[in-house]
């Protein structure tokens, strides 16, 4: 006896028989020692069940893959039902019929029997799979359209009870789409599709308005803007600049450098071999078909003589880093403008790419500054008390000398205000000096610092006021620095004199 127990420890003891079909699937439990009559009754095999297993020992079944094998035995199974009582878990990788015995079919198709009539319970696995797999190949339902339905509301509902089959699931929905060519919109909520409908808001910025842009900064990037706590406190100058920054920053990419921003932030498009329904079983019943099929710009199929490829952007579909970086630059240079009490670092983006946001910066507030205008309200359901009010003053300062009184009224002194014009040009004194240090070899940024303003914002404002009266730029500002237009120099001089 002691010989048999120790040759059973040395084969429990053996890593790598551990590891064989014989030992992997089980799963260990305790047994009961005393049993009832019902429970020493073997299970009855019902015919169906018997016939689908003699299936997998049929001449046909020699020469032809396990995918046939599966979907033959399905197809002969699609409609059969049972109501056998089965609480055991197991576990079997790439589980199919053939793998299971008598008592693990029936609860199976008890099981799925169950899920038929909308009421899904917590299964083995290997139950899930292959349910899973009936549907995938058409096994189920009598069109496309119905297994697809059939398959995205159980994976949807079944993913609140094991989570388990998630990694898969997306993946298969597309497939089954693009097989089956069904319609597009079929795919519009899974999230890979999602993921790129947003980027090719990024990709098309043009044709949509600022809502629909910075949707897609929040959902893509891994700067997450309504976390931010200058986005909390000023959302609406958050929301334009982080719009305005995108934009200018796709025209910066695209008329100075090779590559576009949206292929900077995402990659190009890339084409690769692709497995239909990869880690599932299933049975292409047009094994040499010719086919295209585009689930979008950015996602598109194509098939030759059986043979899938897939062209889209690589990578994952999370949020991007590199658009991340970007967003938090923008929050970063927004709190620095602002001085904002909480500050933040950034890093990750290019000299050029900072030089562009803090002009898209400067640029916004100066013209949100001109668009602050005093507003005037009238209500008009006081103008009766306001008539009586004037009246009953007017009234209280009448006078006998009506001349004298008028004689009083003429000698105010009117107040002095200021002219906003100097000179024969329509500027103010801060535009003037700047101008001078211009036209007389100063020192424009001494003179802007001076001023307490921005070089461009100098820069902007003169050519702006000076527009009506040249008809165009006299200020040149394409390298960053004022540089006056050759052709008017001598007229301007003549205009604003050195002293």
């Amino acid at each position: 006896m002691s010989d048999v127990n120790n040759i059973i420890d040395n084969i429990l003891s053996d890593k790598k028989l551990l590891k064989s079909s014989a030992f992997r699937d089980k799963v260990y439990k305790d047994e009961p020692i005393i049993r009832t009559a019902a429970q020493l009754i073997k299970t009855k095999t019902p015919l169906e069940i018997k016939e689908m297993k003699d299936i997998a020992f049929s001449q046909a079944a020699y020469w032809k893959t396990s995918a046939w094998l599966f979907y033959t035995q399905g197809k002969f199974m699609e409609s059969y039902t049972d109501n056998y009582s089965y609480n055991e878990d197991f576990v079997k990788y790439y589980p199919c019929y053939r793998e299971l015995n008598v008592e693990q079919l029936r609860g199976y198709f008890s099981w799925r029997t169950q899920v038929r009539i909308g009421n899904t319970t917590k299964a083995p696995l290997p139950f899930v799979f292959i349910y899973i797999y009936e549907l995938i190949n058409c096994i189920g339902a009598e069109t496309p359209e119905e297994c697809f339905t059939l398959l995205r509301d159980f994976c949807r509902g079944y993913k609140d009870i094991d989570d388990t089959i998630s990694r898969y699931v997306d993946n298969w929905l597309i497939d089954f789409i693009v097989y089956n060519e069904l319609d597009t919109s079929l795919a519009k909520d899974i999230p890979e599709v999602i993921y790129e409908d947003y980027m090719l808001i990024l990709l098309h910025w043009k044709r949509h308005n600022e809502n629909e842009i910075f949707s897609a900064v929040s959902y893509l990037s891994t700067y997450q803007p309504e976390k931010s706590l200058f986005f909390i406190s000023c959302q609406e100058d958050f929301k334009n600049v982080t719009v305005r920054c995108i934009v200018k920053l796709s025209e910066f990419f695209a008329e100075k450098r090779k590559s576009s921003l949206f292929s900077r932030l995402f990659g190009n498009i890339s084409e690769c071999s692709h497995n239909m329904f990869s880690s599932a079983i299933f049975y292409d019943r047009q094994p040499l078909r010719n086919c295209e099929y585009k689930l979008n710009e950015l996602h598109t199929f194509s098939c030759k003589n059986g043979r899938w490829s897939c062209c889209k952007i690589s990578g994952s579909r999370s949020r991007n880093g590199r658009l991340g970086d970007i967003i938090k630059a923008i929050d970063s240079l927004l709190r620095d403008y602002n001085n904002f009490r909480h500050k933040i670092s950034f890093d990750g983006i290019s000299k050029s790419a900072i030089k562009v946001i803090q002009t898209e910066i400067e640029l916004y507030y100066a013209e949100k500054l001109r668009k602050e205008t005093v507003r005037i309200e009238i209500d008009l359901s006081k103008l009766d008390n306001i008539r009586k009010a004037s009246d009953l003053t007017r009234e209280k300062l009448l006078v006998d000398n009506e001349e004298e009184e008028e004689k009083e009224i003429m000698t105010i002194p009117a107040e002095n205000s200021e002219t906003d014009t100097i000179g024969a040009l329509p500027l103010d004194k801060d535009e003037t000096i700047f101008l001078k240090a211009l036209l007389y070899n100063g020192n424009p940024a001494e003179a802007a610092r001076k001023c307490g303003k921005l070089l461009s914002i100098l820069a902007d404002s003169i050519n702006e006021k000076l527009f009506n009266s040249f008809g165009d730029t006299v200020i040149d500002f394409s390298d960053d620095f004022p540089v006056l237009i050759e052709d008017y120099i001598n007229e301007i001089k003549a205009m604003i004199p050195k002293e």
